[in-house]
């Protein structure tokens, strides 16, 4: 295996201001499964008593040993898993027609993990309304915006923020903040842009701070008393958003980037002592697809880029990172068995059995890489 410091000849990181910069290297540095900050690795099974209820494509939220996962395929449920991967409780807001009982699901659901005040948030489309649940599913109340969130968050003083996304038709700020019943107190990061509609999951809570991030963006902000700073600053080189890209209509602008190619920032968790950040490239001309863990030690100061097997896109993005600094994925096993049987040279040490662990097991799973 290929030693770490070897990645180093091809990434450099500095940090100003409490910043840090970011480029990603050529060419590309390890596979993530061969990183040698991965100590050990363990997997919570999903215990379903039906196929295909979970799919590792579908956001999970995390609050200690409580795993919340949001299914927008077919009941716009958020299913609520224990330690040991038991389902306890299945929290909904159904929407029906004149019909009794017959859901109309024609847009997907949002969904928040409110940790300060153990709830779940669900948004749905057609009522613009925030329907707010304790873990035990039971309702805590309703809250509606002013505009409609690519994602929302609330803070610990129970004001929320609101990330609209780029050429929003609602509004020329992509983040708002309103107070605890929806009323815009601030608006903030104005943006005039002509591109193609873009939103998505945009925050991720830590301990300390509310962190943000958007799809075609190279920033990771935190947010900390009503203040927006850049913490993460990445260079895509030749492939960094050209400055004309929101002059662009619809189409043209979409076009114009997948034809050049693009990065796009899915994913942000941290603590205290580590980031990670979840990467896409895409070049439509070439047709090329990358997949890309980014991992900053924020005690030993440095920075690491490694990809995944896009072919196979076994891990995808970490959703969460635990208190004891384990990056938590939800994967299926059938991918896992794939990659380490095909994905790579050799199988490293910390998942030499995990194959044999997980068996033939077909739901997905809960896996947890310590670092």
């Amino acid at each position: 295996m290929r030693v770490i410091t070897f990645l180093f000849l091809f990434l450099f990181f500095n940090t100003v201001f409490g910043q840090t910069k970011v480029y990603i290297p050529e060419p590309y540095g390890d596979n993530f499964i061969e990183s040698e900050l991965i100590g050990e690795v363990s997997f919570v099974p999903l215990v379903l008593e039906k196929y295909g209820m979970i799919a590792p494509d579908m956001e999970m939220k995390v609050d200690g040993e409580d795993y919340f996962i949001l299914d927008n395929k077919f009941t716009q449920c958020v299913y609520h898993f224990n330690s040991k991967g038991e389902l306890i409780q299945n929290i909904c807001e159904q929407k029906s027609t004149q019909e009794e009982d017959v859901p109309v699901l024609n847009n997907p659901a949002k969904f928040n993990l409110n940790p300060y005040k153990k709830e779940i948030e669900i948004y749905n489309f057609e009522n613009s309304i925030v329907h707010r649940f304790n873990y035990s599913g039971n309702k805590q109340g309703e809250v509606a915006f002013n505009v409609t969130p690519s994602d929302f968050v609330c803070d610990e003083n129970g004001n929320y923020w609101v990330y609209t996304g780029w050429n929003s038709s609602e509004t020329q700020y992509r983040l708002i903040r309103t107070d605890g019943n929806g009323i815009t107190q601030e608006r903030k990061m104005r943006l005039i842009s002509k591109c193609t509609p873009t939103g998505s999951y945009s925050f991720y809570i830590s301990p300390e701070k509310i962190f943000m991030w958007e799809l075609f963006g190279n920033t990771i902000y935190s947010i900390q008393n009503n203040s927006i700073l850049p913490e993460y600053l990445f260079d895509f080189g030749a492939s960094n958003l050209p400055l004309n890209y929101h002059m662009l209509k619809g189409d043209d602008s979409f076009q114009m980037i997948s034809k050049a190619g693009y990065y796009t920032v899915n994913k942000y968790v941290g603590n205290k002592n580590f980031a990670y950040v979840f990467l896409n490239y895409i070049n439509a001309s070439s047709r090329q697809r990358e997949m890309f863990h980014v991992i900053h030690d924020k005690k030993a100061g440095q920075v690491y880029v490694y990809t995944e097997n896009s072919a196979i896109g076994a891990f995808n993005k970490a959703q969460a990172i635990t208190d004891n600094d384990e990056l938590v994925f939800l994967v299926s096993p059938r991918k896992i068995r794939q990659l380490l049987s095909s994905g790579t040279e050799f199988v490293p040490a910390p998942f030499i059995g995990l194959v044999d662990d997980i068996g033939r097991s077909r739901n997905p799973i809960i896996l947890k890489v310590k670092l």
